[in-house]
């Protein structure tokens, strides 16, 4: 757990370091230049936030990503997609789809706060916004959270279903935000079982991107009344019914496919046995 707790501190620590060793200084940098009468610094340095935000969240994206390899807590090279075939990666899909589906009308129910919805809204309106949630998270938050964190739990002799367990749950806890907490949870198990299943982050990379993308486009085309209306509320009661019936054949009906069909598991073989 020590090492889980470690990589998270840095996972946070490049996230803060580049925001105040970069972000600042450049910020009040642009808003001395553009301020000018009445213009207050703070309002100036507030400008295109959005923009700037996603340009230093894919800067710390990069250095996590870059620290995990550099030291070896993951191996992520262009061998790490020839190690799972494309069929394995196809028939993920609907099966982490439904999961996605499933999450959202269970998390709509629930009503948690969201924290986070006028931050999304910007950041989706951006397009190093977009980068940082599309393609940046999923690749930094699988090689951290699958790769390094549950590889690690099943390489010291933890239980499979504990590895997934704990790795999931620091995944929704880092999250922070309530709405996204459960939600992240969740998805963390289905990610987190296909990596133990596959010994690649591959599928639940590509997972992660789906879902991420999906709700950029839906935050990005929406006004902010539209998302704070659930599913039920844009279609229907009972087509959101018969869907999320639909969601959950798919998904159990997959789960026992893949289960079935999947090589058993012998190690996780993205993860280098090595403490950093």
């Amino acid at each position: 757990m020590g090492r889980a707790i470690k990589l998270v501190l840095f996972y946070f620590a490049y996230q803060l370091g580049i925001t105040y060793l970069i972000g600042f200084p450049i910020g009040f940098i642009k808003a001395i230049n553009n301020t000018s009468g009445t213009e207050s610094i703070a309002y100036a340095a507030g400008h295109n936030v959005a923009g700037m935000t996603g340009i230093l969240m894919v800067l710390a994206g990069i250095a996590m990503v870059w620290h995990l390899i550099h030291f070896n807590y993951v191996k992520f090279n262009k061998a790490t997609w020839n190690e799972i075939p494309v069929k394995t990666i196809l028939l993920s899909i609907p099966f982490i789809v439904a999961a996605m589906f499933i999450a959202n009308i269970a998390s709509e129910t629930i009503e948690l706060p969201n924290w986070m919805e006028d931050t999304f809204i910007g950041l989706s309106k951006s397009f190093f916004g977009l980068v940082s949630i599309v393609i940046m998270a999923p690749l930094v938050e699988e090689l951290l959270f699958r790769g390094a964190i549950e590889g690690h739990f099943l390489q010291e002799g933890r239980t499979p279903k504990m590895a997934i367990f704990l790795s999931a749950l620091i995944f929704g806890i880092i999250h922070i935000n309530p709405a996204q907490v459960p939600f992240a949870f969740f998805l963390g198990l289905i990610f987190g079982w296909l990596y133990y299943r596959t010994g690649s982050v591959v599928p639940s990379m590509v997972g992660h991107f789906l879902n991420n993308l999906i709700a950029a486009i839906g935050i990005a085309t929406s006004t902010k009344e539209e998302l704070s209306q659930k599913t039920v509320d844009l279609i229907g009661t009972w087509p959101t019914y018969i869907l999320f019936a639909i969601a959950i054949v798919v998904f159990i009906g997959m789960f026992f496919y893949l289960n079935k069909h999947l090589p058993q598991p012998k190690k996780a073989i993205e993860v280098i046995n090595k403490e950093a």
